[in-house]
């Protein structure tokens, strides 16, 4: 087992001794020359003679006294080197860490080729890391096993280093090392360090680092451990879902495991649980996978909404079950349809991507249960079918809250396009046009930009001479009024000086009233900037990716008073809102996404469904159809006829360097 402490009386003696050639027992003891305790005048010999007896002894203090009295005084390098070395090592032995570590990193800087470097370095190790520094712990350590070929000194920094990462909570790197020196270890310290790893997992580590096992691991040792104490850690929370899900898990991994049996009785127990309720609903999320976090984030919502709706007693008697759908495309359909037939549930919140949604077109409709995916971005979820719904805010839903806001509240009527050239930019840029003609508006001109680029000059060029082709104008530079630098009050010379203002410069004054600019924080930052620089000055409408705090720091004076419409607001001042974020952010430590939002608000409709009586398939799809006062974060909503859920976009605004709500 690797312990987070060497003692000092052993191993300590033993790195002392050898770095500097001096034996234990050799000259100490009974046969003690007298010199070594005489008050004379010592040399530096004898002096590293009667430091090493006093530690020997463990009477630090005195070595400490007797170290400092010779480095006052030592100018032979050698000695230096010895004494500095060994003060480091009394101070720590004396308790004095917060000494000790400077003393050894003055070491190594002074000293960086000495012999004793590498057991300087292993020390340091340990002292940062009980000093709850493990980062500057992992560099140090890591550097002895950069420039070490010795074995014995190599062990016992892969021990540190594991240690490490484990004070830092970093327990899939304190596994991933002591994997890889085991490996490289004979029988007793490759059994010491996967005892290590079991004892990580079975006593220290909480769910997310169990996960982070199993992904870096997945149907290899350790990840079987790691799954099997996850599905221990659901059932003793009497979680039957998430249970169901990863037991499934580790048979699809690890069908030919000890554990196999045991699992295989746990999911008869917990998936009789599941169907034991009145109501079952599914869902098919990305638990693996590139996806996995958007899965994870989606689901969580969800699960918030049942765990809130069982807290006020309203939601009869309603179990959940979750299908992982980061799955081949045959197997996906095989299993969803599988799902179905084995729990009927009453509906299905899933899948995330539009291919999903293609995929398992057919199937909602076939089984007559209403599928509501959290986030495909499709304009019409019904071209597939009478039982697909979508609670995603789709583009089309985004750009059309956010045109109407501009032109009903800040009465723009004409607008320029800069939209990255992608196929999710295309879909914005025509949106926005379509959107702009169907309020009463005009679209001057649209012009594309390429994703991270930093110069769209001839872009805004051409978009500036079709504007003043049409609108824009090109105007003299209104004259400051002089002052009088006496009274500072403004005198009647208030043209230029020579009194001519045909003279004045001309500055092009754009004719639209605002510029659509969709994109990722960094390109609109700079593009922000660049558009000022061509005196295009209009406000700047965008997207709900706008809403990073990066943008506000990137993109600084050049996109104050800029407009873009989101789903959540982590500042929102709506009550309901805020009471989700208090609560996502309590359960689940961090704050809650579009996605978790998206599944919250599918969740809590499918809910409502069922306390207005719903009972079946059909009877949740009847309402979802015909209600008008469906329950969402933003208030009562309805699907309209493409499927898509009319959820509240909160317009935000940038106002002096912040993110405030206006609506």
């Amino acid at each position: 087992m690797i312990v987070a402490k060497i003692s000092f009386s052993s191993t300590f003696l033993w790195l002392l001794f050898i770095s500097f050639g001096f034996w234990p027992g050799a000259t100490f003891g009974r046969d003690t020359p007298p010199w070594l305790s005489s008050p004379g005048k010592l040399t530096e010999e004898q002096g590293l003679a009667q430091v090493k007896a006093q530690l020997e002894q463990e009477h630090t203090g005195e070595a400490i006294r007797l170290i400092e009295r010779f480095l006052d005084q030592s100018d032979t390098p050698a000695f230096i080197e010895q004494f500095s070395f060994l003060h480091a090592i009394a101070l720590e032995a004396e308790g004095q860490f917060n000494q000790a570590i400077p003393a050894l990193e003055q070491f190594l800087e002074e000293f960086p080729g000495s012999t004793s470097a590498h057991d300087a370095r292993l020390r340091l190790g340990s002292l940062y890391t009980e000093a709850q520094r493990p980062k500057r712990a992992v560099s140090i350590l890591s550097r002895v096993l950069d420039l070490s070929s010795d074995e014995t000194l190599r062990t016992e920094a892969f021990h540190r280093l594991c240690l490490a990462y484990e004070s830092n909570g970093e327990y899939l790197q304190a596994i991933e090392t002591a994997l890889h020196h085991a490996e490289q270890s004979g029988a007793d310290t490759r059994r010491d360090l996967l005892d290590y790893v079991r004892h990580l997992i079975l006593e220290k580590m909480n769910e997310p680092s169990l996960t982070q096992v199993i992904d870096a691991f997945p149907g290899t040792s350790p990840g079987d451990l790691a799954l099997i104490r996850l599905i221990e850690f659901h059932k003793s929370r009497d979680d039957d879902t998430l249970a169901e899900r990863d037991i499934r898990a580790f048979l699809q991994h690890f069908p030919d495991h000890p554990y196999a049996r045991t699992a295989t009785v746990l999911l008869q127990t917990v998936t009789a649980g599941i169907k034991a309720h009145r109501h079952v609903i599914a869902a098919t999320l990305p638990f693996s996978g590139n996806m996995k976090l958007f899965g994870t984030e989606t689901f969580n919502g969800i699960r918030l909404a049942l765990e809130e709706d069982e807290a006020l007693g309203s939601s009869g008697d309603v179990g959940l079950v979750v299908k992982d759908s980061a799955l081949p495309a045959a197997r996906l359909r095989r299993d969803v349809l599988q799902l179905l037939d084995e729990f009927t549930p009453i509906a299905l919140i899933g899948p995330l991507l539009t291919r999903e949604v293609q995929l398992l077109a057919d199937i909602p409709d076939f089984a007559s249960v209403p599928f509501i995916s959290p986030t495909a971005t499709l304009p019409s979820v019904k071209q597939f079918g009478r039982y697909w719904f979508s609670s995603a805010m789709t583009p089309s839903l985004q750009v059309n809250r956010l045109v109407d806001y501009a032109m009903q509240h800040f009465g723009y009527t004409r607008f320029c396009i800069l939209a990255p050239q992608t196929p999710h930019g295309k879909t914005l840029l025509h949106t926005f046009q379509r959107a702009v003609v169907q309020n009463g508006g005009e679209v001057i001109t649209a012009e594309w930009y390429q994703p991270r680029t930093t110069d769209a000059s001839r872009q805004i060029i051409r978009m500036k001479e079709t504007d003043l082709s049409l609108y824009g104008e090109m105007l003299p530079l209104a004259p400051e009024e002089p002052v009088d630098p006496e009274n500072g009050a403004v005198t009647e010379d208030k043209v230029s000086q020579d009194g001519n203002e045909e003279d004045a410069p001309l500055v092009y004054t754009p004719g639209f009233d605002a510029l659509f600019l969709p994109g990722h924080p960094t390109d609109v930052a700079f593009l922000a900037a660049q558009l000022a620089f061509f005196d295009v000055n209009v406000p700047l409408l965008g997207t709900n990716a706008w809403n990073h705090p990066n943008l506000l720091t990137w993109g600084r004076s050049s996109i104050d008073g800029g407009l873009f419409g989101d789903a959540l607001f982590l500042e929102t001042t709506d009550p309901k809102t805020q009471r989700f974020i208090t609560a996502y952010r309590e359960q689940f430590q961090s704050d809650p996404s579009i996605f978790a939002v998206q599944g919250y608000d599918a969740m809590h409709v499918v809910l409502d469904t069922i306390r207005r009586g719903a009972t079946t398939g059909p009877d949740v799809r009847i309402q979802l159809f015909v209600r008008h006062d469906l329950p969402t974060l933003g208030g009562l909503e309805k699907f309209d006829e493409g499927g898509i859920l009319t959820r509240k976009v909160y317009m935000i605004q940038i106002q002096n360097g912040r993110f405030v709500q206006l609506n």
